[in-house]
């Protein structure tokens, strides 16, 4: 399992960035006024009211079928 409640935004945003428009689609924002907004996706899913379960399973199919996490790229100067 990839993606879990404890999974916070800054990670969605760096490594499955994929997965920002089908939360988008639910109501959940990743990044707001160009920031990763704080918290975990558990937090935010349990704020809206919406079921946990459900969200994770979909998202994490949707990481299967990609093949995981994007690699990061990181330049240190």
């Amino acid at each position: 399992m990839w993606i879990t409640k404890d999974t916070e935004f800054e990670t969605i945003a760096l490594k499955f960035p994929y997965l920002i428009s089908p939360l988008l689609e639910i109501g959940i924002k990743v990044i707001e006024c160009g920031d990763v907004k704080w918290g975990t996706l558990g937090e935010e899913i349990l704020k809206l009211g919406l079921d946990l379960d459900k969200i994770l399973y979909k998202l994490n199919k949707i990481v299967e079928e990609h093949g995981g996490p994007e690699k990061e790229i990181s330049l240190d100067i």
